[in-house]
């Protein structure tokens, strides 16, 4: 009977993290493929398990009460040990095989992810991907990711970090629009041609011998979407600034042409992250080190 009643206690402790996360019974609910009505009743049993009120609920949203934070401390305890027990045992052994869940944000995804996974897969053919595309710092220990990609200037601590690949901004346009409107020599030029720039990131800096100059970028056209504003400068629409290696196989065909290249332009750290426990994976190892090379093979 005891063994029985510890065993629902933990099963609502595991619920009752859900719901403190989302501070919603619906969102809660819904991440964890249940009805509403279940979940609140077991979140009322482990209030009457505990004898105390751990949320305070009202129409329109849910709080934590002292003794609520109290226990979701603990089960968020019991979440991560789940998790990293979880990913233990499956990155046991030597065989090259299994899931990897990666999280990647969507251009690095795109330009890379993709054609990484199918080569991988062509010689680890035991091994499969799920990928997550979002820029968020996740703590993989609140989410089941076995690898992340991400360009930060902070690493998370509780994290194994090595870094990928550095990369810079390239600012480049159409050949058709320099030849029409001429090109720009130094950052300021750049005030008498259109610009596509992010609304929120029109400060373009620019870094030569140690000196930094700023400009704003100003033009008829602003998207927050890299792969829109390439496309606007493929149209001959303006100059445009974004990650290199978005840029690498156009202007290596001549689409578009690169300038300013004298200049540092917004320089970027891209990192792997991954949690300590599977540090010695096969199919992890395999893969980081598939990567690198991969990379080292596409870059200019």
């Amino acid at each position: 009977m005891i063994v029985s009643k510890n065993h629902k206690k933990l099963e609502r402790l595991l619920l009752f993290y859900e719901v403190a996360q989302h501070l919603s019974f619906s969102k809660a609910a819904e991440h964890l493929a249940i009805s509403r009505s279940y979940l609140s009743q077991q979140i009322r049993s482990l209030e009457q398990d505990l004898q105390t009120q751990l949320l305070i609920r009202t129409t329109r949203k849910v709080r934590l009460t002292t003794e609520g934070h109290k226990v979701f401390v603990q089960a968020q305890a019991m979440h991560h040990g789940l998790l990293d027990l979880e990913r233990e045992l499956e990155h046991s052994g030597d065989k090259v095989a299994g899931i990897l869940r990666l999280t990647a944000p969507a251009a690095f995804a795109d330009s890379f992810l993709a054609d990484v996974c199918y080569q991988f897969s062509q010689r680890f053919s035991e091994v499969s991907f799920e990928i997550d595309v979002g820029h968020h710092l996740e703590d993989l220990h609140e989410r089941n990711f076995d690898l992340a990609i991400r360009v930060t200037t902070k690493p998370p601590e509780n994290m194994v970090a090595r870094k990928l690949m550095p990369y810079c901004h390239w600012v480049v346009a159409s050949p058709e629009y320099f030849s029409a409107n001429g090109q720009p020599t130094q950052p300021s030029d750049l005030a008498n041609l259109q610009c596509l720039a992010f609304p929120s990131w029109r400060n373009w800096q620019f870094v030569k011998a140690g000196k930094v100059e700023e400009i704003e970028a100003k033009g008829q056209f602003a998207v927050n979407d890299n792969n829109i504003l390439i496309k606007a400068a493929l149209n001959h629409q303006g100059v445009t600034r974004v990650p290199e290696h978005l840029l690498w196989k156009l202007v290596r065909e001549g689409r578009l042409q690169r300038v300013l290249s004298d200049y540092q332009v917004e320089q970027r750290q891209v990192w792997m992250l991954y949690p300590p426990k599977i540090e010695h994976s096969s199919r992890l190892q395999h893969f980081v080190a598939f990567l690198q090379q991969y990379l080292s093979q596409v870059r200019p």
